[in-house]
C-alpha cells in the first residue's frame, strides 16, 4: 500500500493503471519527486522545484523501469542540492538542448539556419525558402564565408569582425557590388536567426551587408541584340548547321525554350520548370502555381499563337514527359535554369553582343511595351508576375479582376514586335536600331482569345 506521503516501491509504480489522460503521483523519499503515467502506459519520473527567481520548474529524469525508483531519488536529491546552491537545472538543460540545435560555431549555426529556412522557421516572412534559394546560399557560403568565419564561435563575432570581413571581400574578390551585398545579406540573415533563437542579443552584421553602393539593374537588349538572340533561337529550333560542331550549337529544345521565355516574359525557372499539367490549351492559359513563382502567388499567362506553336512542337518531340522542356543529356526532371543562362551567354559571346541574361529579356520587354506602345505600367507589371500595389491595401485584396484581356493584348503586341524585328532584319539586313519603329501593318493579327467571344470584361 502507498504511504501517506506517496508511493515508496517499484512494485507500487508497476501497479498504477493508465487512464484516458496523463496523471501524476507523488513519490516518497525525495521532496519534489513524482511519477507521471501516460495513457500509453509509459511512466516517467519528474522532479519539480522553484528556481531562485521564483519560477516553477519541472524536469524529466527518465522513464521507469529503465530508471529505478532508488536511482530517481538519488538524482532528485542531487538536483535539490544544486537548486539550494542557486542553480536552475531545468533552464540549463533547455539551454543545452538549444545549444545542440544551433551548435557553437558559425558553420553549425548556418546549418541550423538552413534547416529552419526549409520550414519557414528562420524569421523574415515566415515562408519556407525554396530549395534552389538554399542551394544558392550554400554556394555563396562555401565559396566566400566558410573558410574565414565558419570555424569561429558565432557568439564571439563582433561588428568589427564582420566589417573587416566585408572589406576584405571587396578588396580581394572580383565580385560585383550586388554579389558582395548577397554575401553580406546571407551573413546577416544567419546571425539574425541566432537573435530569433535568443542565442545572441543583437545582430553584429546589421547595417554592414552592403559596403558598396548598388547600381540599378538597367541592362537592356538593343533591337539588334534582341533580333540576333531571337533568330539564333529560332534557327536552333528549326535547322542545324552542318559546318559547326554539335557541341557549339544550341539544341532544338533549348532554342524553343529561349523563344518561349522571350514570348512569355517569364522568369527562367518559370519557363524551364513548366509542366504540361499547368496548361489549358483550349482556354489559352498557362497557370504557374504559387509554389513556382518568386512572389508566391499564382501567375496566369495568356497564351498567344506563337506560344501555342512552340508547345505543340515540344509535345511532338517529347510526347510522354511531364515537363515541357526536358533536361540536357537526361540530367534532372526538366531543363536546368542555369543552362538557359549559359545559352544566353554563349549567344552573346558568339555574336559579340554585350553580356546579357534571361532576366534582361523581361526588362527589355516591359520597357518596349511601356515606352513604345504605351502599355500601362500596371499591365506590364502583371505580365512580369508582380502584384498590384496601386491604391489602398484593402482594394488590392478585393480586386480579383485578372486583367487577362489586357495581358493577352500586351503579349500579342510583344510577339508582333519580335516578328517585325526579324522581318526588318531579313529585308534590310539591319534591325530597327535604338529609335524603334511602328509594327508594320502587314503583320497579321492573331485570333481573338476565348474571353472576347462575349462582352469584353472591363
Amino acid at each position: 500500500m502507498p504511504s501517506s506521503s506517496g508511493l515508496s516501491t517499484d512494485r507500487q509504480i508497476s501497479a498504477l493503471k493508465p487512464r484516458d489522460s496523463p496523471f501524476e503521483v507523488v513519490l516518497a523519499g525525495a521532496r519534489g519527486l513524482y511519477i507521471r503515467v501516460f495513457p500509453t502506459g509509459a511512466r516517467k519520473f519528474e522532479y519539480r522545484y522553484t528556481s531562485k527567481g521564483g519560477s516553477r520548474r519541472r524536469m524529466v529524469l527518465g522513464a521507469w523501469p529503465d530508471l529505478s525508483l532508488s536511482e530517481a531519488r538519488l538524482r532528485a536529491s542531487q538536483l535539490r542540492q544544486s537548486v539550494h546552491d542557486g542553480a536552475d537545472p531545468a533552464e540549463k538543460k533547455a539551454l543545452e538542448k538549444l545549444q545542440a540545435r544551433t551548435g557553437e560555431t558559425f558553420a553549425e549555426l548556418a546549418d541550423a539556419y538552413w534547416a529552419a529556412a526549409a520550414r519557414g522557421l528562420h524569421g523574415g516572412r515566415r515562408r519556407p525558402k525554396r530549395d534552389a534559394t538554399i542551394q544558392t546560399e550554400k554556394s555563396w557560403w562555401r565559396t566566400h564565408v566558410e573558410k574565414k568565419l565558419g570555424h569561429r564561435r558565432y557568439q564571439d563575432l563582433r561588428r568589427t569582425d564582420i566589417r573587416l570581413f566585408m572589406k576584405a571581400l571587396v578588396m580581394e574578390s572580383r565580385l560585383a557590388p550586388a554579389s558582395i551585398a548577397a554575401v553580406g545579406a546571407l551573413i546577416q540573415s544567419i546571425l539574425q536567426y541566432a537573435v530569433l533563437e535568443e542565442k545572441i542579443d543583437a545582430n553584429p552584421a546589421a547595417g554592414l551587408a552592403r559596403p558598396l553602393a548598388l547600381t540599378s539593374r538597367d541592362r537592356l537588349f538593343s533591337d539588334d541584340a534582341m533580333t540576333t538572340i531571337w533568330k539564333t533561337a529560332r534557327t536552333a529550333a528549326t535547322e542545324r548547321d552542318p559546318t559547326r560542331s554539335p557541341r557549339a550549337q544550341l539544341s532544338p529544345e533549348m532554342g524553343l525554350a529561349i523563344q518561349f521565355l522571350i514570348l512569355t516574359l517569364t522568369r527562367r525557372a518559370e519557363t524551364t520548370g513548366a509542366r504540361w499539367s499547368e496548361f489549358d490549351l483550349k482556354a489559352g492559359l498557362w497557370t504557374i502555381p504559387a509554389s513556382r513563382t518568386k512572389a508566391l502567388h499564382t501567375h496566369i499567362v495568356p497564351l498567344t499563337e506563337p506560344m501555342v506553336a512552340i508547345l505543340d512542337e515540344m509535345r511532338r518531340r517529347h510526347p510522354v514527359r511531364a515537363a515541357v522542356f526536358p533536361p540536357l543529356r537526361g540530367r534532372g526532371d526538366h531543363l536546368d535554369p542555369h543552362a538557359l543562362t549559359r545559352a544566353f551567354a554563349r549567344i552573346c559571346d558568339q555574336h559579340r553582343l554585350p553580356a546579357g541574361s534571361p532576366h534582361d529579356v523581361r526588362r527589355t520587354g516591359v520597357t518596349t511595351l511601356i515606352g513604345r506602345y504605351r502599355v500601362p505600367r500596371m499591365i506590364a507589371g502583371l505580365l512580369l508576375g508582380h502584384t498590384i500595389r496601386e491604391g489602398a491595401a484593402a482594394t488590392s485584396v478585393y480586386d480579383r479582376h485578372s486583367y487577362l484581356p489586357e495581358k493577352h493584348e500586351a503579349l500579342q503586341i510583344w510577339g508582333r514586335h519580335l516578328e517585325a524585328l526579324e522581318r526588318a532584319d531579313a529585308e534590310t539586313g539591319e534591325g530597327f536600331g535604338e529609335g524603334g519603329a511602328a509594327i508594320p501593318a502587314s503583320v497579321p493579327a492573331l485570333p481573338a482569345p476565348w474571353w472576347e467571344a462575349g462582352q469584353r470584361q472591363r
